[in-house]
């Protein structure tokens, strides 16, 4: 490859990657949360996985979305995150219990920040009670083993038995669409 040709691509590589965006949910098991976002129109992959947090903050379960800025905003994600979590409980989500359950955003940049906080004072002013869903700082990602990952699809009967028992809502009848729709 010639050196121009080279530097082309290397100069090229970086408008590709400004397409894409990442965004990272804690909201009780990550099988659920992957199911809920997999599939969506502009989100790319979803990784399920830990996000490791530091001696007072254990690691919780979370997912890793990745979508594309063309399609979807960080706003549009939280707006489907919102309907998927009982925001009430700090100690976990449905029938899933503790600290690695419980639900957070982790941001990443002041602008995700500023979103995660405007959409969470906004839910307070509606529900006029206090939210438990943290806001914290993107830490150290560990992915979900093999076995954990696409858990819905590899395991549909045992997971839709899962999900109905512990109470966790049917990410088929939420949308995104309220944000999407002034596009």
């Amino acid at each position: 490859m010639s050196r121009f040709v080279m530097l082309m691509v290397i100069s090229i590589l970086p408008v590709f990657y400004t397409q894409a965006g990442t965004a990272v949910f804690g909201g009780g098991s990550f099988w659920v949360m992957e199911s809920l976002f997999a599939g969506r129109p502009g989100i790319e992959r979803v990784e399920p996985g830990w996000m490791q947090g530091e001696t007072r903050q254990p690691r919780r379960q979370v997912v890793r979305v990745h979508y594309d800025h063309k399609v979807l905003t960080y706003g549009d994600l939280l707006t489907l995150y919102w309907q998927a979590v009982d925001t009430k409980d700090s100690t976990g989500q449905f029938c899933d219990r503790g600290q690695e359950y419980s639900p957070a955003l982790f941001v990443q940049g002041s602008l995700q920040l500023k979103w995660a906080r405007q959409s969470r004072s906004r839910l307070w002013l509606e529900q006029s009670q206090s939210l438990a869903v943290r806001i914290l700082p993107v830490s150290r990602f560990v992915p979900a083993e093999a076995r954990h990952r696409q858990f819905y699809q590899q395991h549909p009967l045992l997971f839709f038995a899962y999900r109905k028992v512990c109470g966790y809502p049917d990410g088929a009848g939420l949308s995104m669409q309220p944000l999407l729709a002034g596009r």
